[in-house]
């Protein structure tokens, strides 16, 4: 962790807390974390291009090469009964 935001410091929001980490944006990017037992979601703020099929940072979900492809083998085993 690199910086914790003032409000999150000293606890004064009640839903969200504010935290700046490094990320390698060559490895998946997360939706979401699991915590002491919750699940938190994560927006990564300044990031606005993240795919969370394939995890990477660049394209969306509808421009994702993988999701294209894995679709097209889906729709094709239908097709053939398998």
């Amino acid at each position: 962790m690199l910086k914790i935001d003032r409000a999150t410091s000293i606890h004064s929001r009640e839903r969200f807390d504010r935290i700046c980490v490094e990320i390698d944006l060559s490895k998946k990017l997360v939706p979401r974390i699991l915590v002491l037992g919750s699940t938190l979601n994560i927006e990564y703020e300044g990031l606005h291009l993240i795919c969370f099929s394939c995890g990477k940072y660049g394209h969306r979900l509808d421009q994702c090469a993988e999701a294209l492809i894995s679709e097209e083998v889906q729709q094709k085993t239908s097709a053939d009964g398998v």
